[in-house]
C-alpha cells in the first residue's frame, strides 16, 4: 500500500489547518533561526571577543546536527510515531532557545545550539509524513506547497531580523526574538498533531548503522562548509572526507546484509524516489549558488549599500513563497512532472541570463531574473516532494521524509561551497564580469543535468509500469 492509497486520518477540515498551522510555524522558524543568527556572526565577535573561527560553530554545529539526525529521526518517526517525535522536537526547540539567551560563554552558547539542532531536526524529518498521515490524496499537494512558501519566508525574513537585532539590541534577542512563536507552536502541536504509533511490531533501529551514518553526515557537512576557510587540499579537509569515504564503505557494506537497514534501499530504487532526491539536491546546490554568488557581485561590482542589497536579494524567496501553494495546488490535479520541468526552465533560463548579459543587467532586470529563479523554484519544490513520497510506503514516509529533508541541506552546503570556492578562489586578482558570467554558466550546466535526471527517472517509471503490466497479463 503506497501513502497515495493510505486514507488519511478523519479529522475535520478546521482541525487540519490548525495542525497545518502548528507544522508550518515549526518550518518557518528553523530557517528563521538560521538566518538570524548567521547574518550577526560578525557582530558576535566583539560581544564574546572570540575570532570568527570560533564564534562560526554557531552555525556550522547547529548545521551539522540536524543533517546528520535528518535520517535517524525519521527513521523513529517510522517506530515511535511521526507526531511524539514532532512535537518533542517543538519542545525542545524552545527550550534550547531560552538556554542559548542565558549562556555565560562561547562554549555553552554551543552546547544549547546543539540541543536546538537536535530538535529542529526532530520536525522537520517528521513534518512532510504528518501532512501525508493528515492529509487526502486530492489536497496534500497544497498542503506541501503552504509549507515551502512558509520556509521561503523563513529564509527571507531571518536575515532581515538579525540585521535589525545586531545593531539595535543585544545579542540574547537572538534567540528569544522566536521564543513566544516556538512556545505557541509547541501548544498548537500538544492539541492538534496526532501522537498515535504506527500499528505492529516494526523492528528497532540499528545502532550501529545510525552512528556510521551520523559520521558520514557529519563529516561531509564539516568539509563542505570549513573548505573554503581552510582550503580544498588542506590535510584537515582531505582527512574529513577521506575518513567519511571510508566510513560510507562501512556502511553501505553493513546496510546491505541487514535484514531491515538503515536506510530503506528497496524505496530508493523506486524511480520517482531515486530521479527526485537528486533534483532536490540538485535544485537547492543551483539555488543557494546564487543566493551566496550575487551579494558578493553586488558588493564587488556596484556602490550599492547593503541595505539595498538585501532587498534586492529579496526578490528570490518572495516569488518562491508566492508560487508554492499555487504549484501544490496544481500538483493535485495535473502530473507533477510537468510542473518540476517549468521550474527546471525558469531556473536554467534565469541562469542562462545571468552567464550571458549580467554585466548589462539595471537593478530592475537583476530582480526581475531574481524572481523569475524564485517562480521557477516555487514551481519545483512542492510538486517534488509529492512525486517522492507518492510512490512510498507508509511505514517508510519519516525515513523518506527525512531523506527529503536531507537532500535539501546536502544542496544547500554544496551550493555555497561551489559559489564561496570560485568566489574566493581569485585570491590576489579582482572580480569581474566574466567571473561571475562563468559562475552562473556552471550553474546552467548543472541544471540541464537535473532535467536529464528528470527525464530519466520518468523513462524508468514508465518502464517499470509497462514491465508491471505485462507481468500482470502475462500471470507471471
Amino acid at each position: 500500500m503506497n501513502l497515495d492509497t493510505n486514507p488519511a486520518l478523519i479529522i475535520t477540515a478546521k482541525h487540519r489547518w490548525w495542525l497545518l498551522f502548528s507544522i508550518c510555524t515549526g518550518a518557518f522558524l528553523s530557517h528563521f533561526t538560521a538566518g538570524v543568527v548567521n547574518v550577526s556572526l560578525p557582530s558576535l565577535t566583539s560581544v564574546f571577543q572570540k575570532d570568527l573561527d570560533i564564534l562560526q560553530w554557531i552555525t556550522t554545529a547547529y548545521l551539522l546536527v540536524i543533517t546528520a539526525l535528518l535520517p535517524i529521526m525519521g527513521k523513529m518517526g517510522d517506530r515511535y510515531g511521526h507526531g511524539l517525535i514532532h512535537n518533542m522536537g517543538y519542545l525542545i526547540f524552545a527550550v534550547s532557545s531560552l538556554l542559548i539567551a542565558l549562556s555565560p560563554n562561547v562554549l555553552v552558547l554551543v552546547s544549547f545550539r546543539i540541543l536546538q539542532g537536535i530538535g529542529a531536526a526532530m520536525f522537520q524529518a517528521t513534518n512532510i509524513a504528518l501532512i501525508q498521515l493528515c492529509y487526502p490524496k486530492e489536497q496534500r499537494g497544497r498542503a506541501l506547497g503552504i509549507m515551502s512558501s512558509v520556509v521561503a519566508l523563513g529564509a527571507m525574513t531571518g536575515p532581515l531580523a538579525g540585521g535589525l537585532i545586531a545593531e539595535r539590541l543585544s545579542w540574547h534577542w537572538l534567540f528569544l526574538v522566536h521564543l513566544p512563536a516556538a512556545a505557541g507552536a509547541a501548544a498548537l502541536a500538544w492539541r492538534f498533531i496526532p501522537m498515535q504509533r504506527p500499528n505492529g511490531d516494526l523492528p528497532s533501529i540499528d545502532r550501529v548503522s545510525a552512528l556510521l551514518f551520523v559520521a558520514i553526515a557529519a563529516s561531509v557537512t564539516y568539509g563542505l562548509s570549513s573548505g573554503n576557510a581552510q582550503g580544498w587540499f588542506s590535510p584537515i579537509i582531505l582527512s574529513v572526507f577521506g575518513g567519511g569515504g571510508f566510513v560510507l564503505t562501512l556502511f553501505l557494506r553493513r546496510d546491505l546484509r541487514m535484514p531491515v537497514p538503515f536506510l530503506p534501499l528497496q524505496v530508493l530504487r523506486v524511480p520517482s524516489v531515486s530521479s527526485g532526491l537528486v533534483i532536490s539536491c540538485i535544485s537547492f546546490v543551483l539555488i543557494n549558488a546564487v543566493l551566496v554568488v550575487m551579494p558578493f557581485y553586488l558588493s564587488h561590482m556596484t556602490s550599492y549599500p547593503p541595505v539595498y542589497i538585501g532587498l534586492i536579494m529579496t526578490a528570490y524567496p518572495l516569488l518562491f513563497a508566492i508560487s508554492s501553494p499555487v504549484s501544490g495546488h496544481l500538483s493535485d490535479r495535473i502530473n507533477p512532472r510537468l510542473l518540476m520541468l517549468t521550474g527546471l526552465a525558469f531556473i536554467v533560463t534565469g541562469l542562462a541570463v545571468f552567464s550571458c548579459f549580467l554585466a548589462d543587467m539595471t537593478v530592475p532586470g537583476l530582480v526581475a531574473v531574481l524572481a523569475w529563479i524564485g517562480l521557477g523554484m516555487g514551481c519545483l519544490a512542492a510538486p517534488n516532494n509529492g512525486y517522492i513520497m507518492r510512490s512510498v510506503l507508509f511505514r517508510y514516509a519519516g525515513s523518506i521524509g527525512g531523506m527529503i529533508a536531507l537532500t535539501r541541506n546536502a544542496g544547500m552546503a554544496l551550493g555555497a561551497a561551489l559559489g564561496l570556492g570560485m568566489v574566493t578562489g581569485h585570491t590576489g586578482t579582482e572580480l569581474s564580469f566574466a567571473d561571475f558570467e562563468r559562475i552562473f554558466r556552471i550553474n546552467v550546466i548543472i541544471g540541464l543535468c537535473s532535467c536529464a535526471a528528470l527525464g530519466y527517472g520518468a523513462y524508468l517509471e514508465r518502464r517499470s509500469k509497462s514491465i508491471s503490466k505485462q507481468s500482470e497479463e502475462t500471470g507471471c
